[in-house]
């Protein structure tokens, strides 16, 4: 039976991820920083629905002193992971260049990028040949929202550390990445990413679900290791009108 690990699975995305590769047979690991009630809840989905092992643990990200040691603990405890999938990220309020402040900017870019690298890092002593990360980026990555730089920036540099980790890491371990579009989560209170996209605006005529993210992560995660340094956008087409 294979296992992963998904940051920031105790809610949004991370959760849905984490119950879909359950529900495929998996055993999973869900990292959560301050969702620890929605991690129990998620773990307790799984642990009723699925027969396989489910392990969670915390972790805030930023402190990149502490996820070398904590990462090891982890894969001493539950194992080595086959498949590591970078989910966790912050979407910071809209602030004007003249507005925006320094801590904004540190915890984006700690969270959104530097964290999956270093989690990358650890990963990849630990992991066997033929081992798979994923990281989850986003469209925002590919094109410039106004007021949005550092989540902007945090996001465009995960599309180049997945290229550069692939290359790092080749042949030993795949890096690939997944851009999800507007997605509808069924099960969070703002069920819509950005309500501000209309249906309508996609050519697809509908916004994504967290099993359109999931077949293109799992897609990643079971493809042939010669396909490495990819980006998929999962967005129904929206960003085809964009550029």
């Amino acid at each position: 039976m294979s296992l992963v690990l998904i940051t920031g699975s105790g809610r949004r995305i991370g959760k849905g991820l984490a119950i879909e590769f359950a529900r495929k047979g998996w055993d999973v690991i869900i990292h959560y920083n301050k969702s620890e009630k929605e991690a129990e809840e998620t773990e307790k989905y799984i642990t009723k629905n699925f027969g396989v092992k489910i392990h969670k643990f915390s972790l805030d990200l930023k402190e990149t002193k502490a996820i070398e040691k904590t990462f090891e603990n982890v894969f001493k405890e539950f194992g080595v992971p086959d498949v590591l999938v970078n989910n966790a990220g912050i979407f910071p309020l809209r602030f004007a260049l003249d507005e925006l402040e320094e801590q904004v900017w540190e915890e984006t870019i700690a969270i959104n990028l530097k964290a999956y690298l270093f989690v990358a890092k650890v990963f990849s002593k630990f992991a066997r040949d033929g081992s798979r990360i994923i990281n989850i980026g986003s469209l925002g990555g590919i094109e410039t929202w106004k007021g949005r730089i550092p989540y902007n920036i945090s996001k465009a540099g995960v599309i180049q550390l997945t290229k550069s980790l692939a290359k790092e890491l080749a042949p030993r371990i795949s890096v690939n990445c997944v851009n999800p579009g507007t997605i509808f989560i069924p099960y969070e209170p703002n069920q819509i990413d950005s309500p501000m996209i209309p249906p309508n605006k996609i050519p697809m005529q509908r916004y994504g679900t967290i099993l359109d993210v999931f077949d293109a992560v799992y897609f990643f995660a079971t493809c042939s290791n010669f396909i490495t340094g990819q980006v998929i956008n999962v967005d129904g087409g929206y960003h085809l009108d964009r550029f």
